[in-house]
């Protein structure tokens, strides 16, 4: 389960956030980083404590080039279907702009059934809300800051529903925290909140942990990243990046965004996968 938003600076930057929640207490992300888009990758199982079972798929979170900003949260994994991270993927690689990135993810859905998920996308000028249910999807353009969690807001409650206790309490309280937002520091607080206790935003439940937690911002043109490994609120290090892409995306700035980014594994999918 992962709780996600978007939010735009005063100054006319943007940020868009998540906290990924797993299936276990730890996990070492794989990242995806060329000249034109970089990517935290998604996941298609939530294997318990071995981790050689891992599948990977699509991006859970990541931009590209052009600043387009796209997370995801899960609603429903069903057999059968393309991973939502998939759409992540195709919104960073296809879109130039939230528009365009939104229809892409529209005639992927509609080519192909797909588990249901949440996606939030943002850029320098719009931002929006996909729900995604099989081939049906729900589009919504958004005006202010805006959270989501782990079922359909628009599209509505469902009894195949993955989290049916806790999506709504963190919906609420992520949505009113980002509500009254000012700056980076807040959204930081808000990754880090236990407003309704261990199911708060950051999650401590045995069998959903928050892994990772991430924050994409984008100000004065450049895209970067401040990323946590491990549980927001206990203090462990918060790690910035700056993302090269385009002409800065040389070996010494890829380089630098591997060694620094806080998981054991070091490679790079663009160029292993």
């Amino acid at each position: 389960m992962c709780t996600t938003g978007v939010f735009r600076f005063a100054d006319g930057g943007y940020a868009l956030f998540k906290n990924k929640d797993f299936g276990r207490n730890h996990l070492d992300d794989r990242i995806w980083l060329d000249a034109a888009v970089f990517g935290v990758l998604g996941m298609t199982t939530w294997a318990g404590d071995d981790a050689t079972n891992d599948e990977y798929s699509g991006f859970s979170i990541g931009a590209n080039e052009y600043g387009v900003f796209c997370c995801d949260s899960n609603v429903v994994t069903l057999d059968g279907h393309v991973n939502y991270d998939v759409m992540t993927e195709v919104a960073l690689r296809e879109g130039t702009d939230v528009a365009s990135a939104v229809e892409a993810v529209r005639a992927a859905c509609d080519a192909a059934p797909t588990s249901w998920g949440n996606l939030l996308l943002i850029d320098a000028d719009a931002a929006a809300s996909v729900e995604i249910r099989g081939r049906e999807v729900a589009i919504v353009p958004l005006d202010g800051p805006t959270a989501r969690s782990n079922h359909h807001v628009v599209l509505g409650h469902h009894e195949l529903q993955e989290d049916q206790a806790t999506t709504d309490l963190r919906l609420a309280s992520a949505q009113r925290r980002i509500a009254t937002a000012e700056g980076l520091p807040d959204v930081y607080d808000l990754l880090a909140s236990h407003d309704d206790g261990s199911t708060g935003v950051c999650n401590h439940l045995s069998s959903l942990t928050t892994v990772y937690s991430y924050v994409l911002s984008c100000q004065g043109g450049r895209t970067a990243l401040d990323v946590v490994q491990g549980l927001p609120c206990s203090g462990a290090e918060r790690v910035h990046l700056d993302i090269p892409f385009g002409t800065g995306s040389d070996p010494d700035a890829v380089e630098h965004v591997l060694q620094t980014y806080p998981s054991a594994t070091k490679q790079n999918a663009a160029l292993t996968g």
